[in-house]
């Protein structure tokens, strides 16, 4: 975390008594995809209309990379997803915090006229 000091011994400077420690200050930069609380991550996953009625999957970045994420059909927008051990590393425990995924939905936008029709058939049905 931001403000963390490590010691690392004996690779400081060397003196008369032999090497000393070496203190590290640590400064995190941020990351636009994060926010950070402790060591777990939150995010934000975008998917289609239609991925998240039929399901699918959709990818989620991590500090690795990325994960691919199975959306379950039905999904509501706000759903939260964990990812269990994908956050940040805790260097005193050896544990590693949560990634925590929020779903977000996108709509279509210009519309043709046969998926308008498409939609009106869907809400006659409901």
């Amino acid at each position: 975390k931001t403000g963390m000091k490590l010691r690392i011994s004996g690779q400081g400077y060397a003196g008369q008594r032999g090497s000393g420690d070496l203190y590290i200050k640590v400064n995190v930069a941020p990351d636009s995809r994060f926010v950070r609380k402790d060591d777990d991550l939150y995010t934000n996953t975008v998917v289609d209309l239609y991925t998240a009625i039929l399901g699918g999957e959709t990818r989620v970045p991590c500090p690795k990379g990325e994960l691919v994420l199975t959306i379950p059909p039905e999904s509501q927008p706000g759903k939260v997803f964990r990812l269990k051990g994908k956050g940040m590393p805790n260097v005193r425990s050896g544990s590693k915090g949560d990634l925590y995924a929020t779903l977000k939905i996108t709509l279509p936008n210009k519309l043709t006229d046969d998926e308008k029709d498409l939609f009106k058939q869907l809400s006659k049905l409901r």
